[in-house]
């Protein structure tokens, strides 16, 4: 299984930013998002990442979680 983008949602609120707004920002369709957010997008491709990233002004990598990232999260 690929990698999804589960802070997504979290970095988008955080700029206040609505679906719609990131979409134009980053190129992409707010129906492209949704996916996303609702986890129905396993397959995160770097063309679709790296424009959210930019557009929310963050690392690619704070999109994903730290477990899927390869990273141990301490309990």
């Amino acid at each position: 299984m690929g990698m999804q983008m589960k802070r997504l949602r979290e970095h988008r609120e955080a700029r206040g930013l609505s679906r719609e707004a990131l979409a134009r920002e980053a190129g992409v369709s707010a129906a492209l998002i949704q996916a996303h957010e609702q986890g129905r997008n396993h397959d995160t491709h770097v063309s679709v990442a790296s424009p959210l990233a930019c557009a929310l002004g963050i690392p690619m990598e704070e999109l994903f979680a730290p477990e899927d990232m390869g990273l141990r999260v301490k309990s």
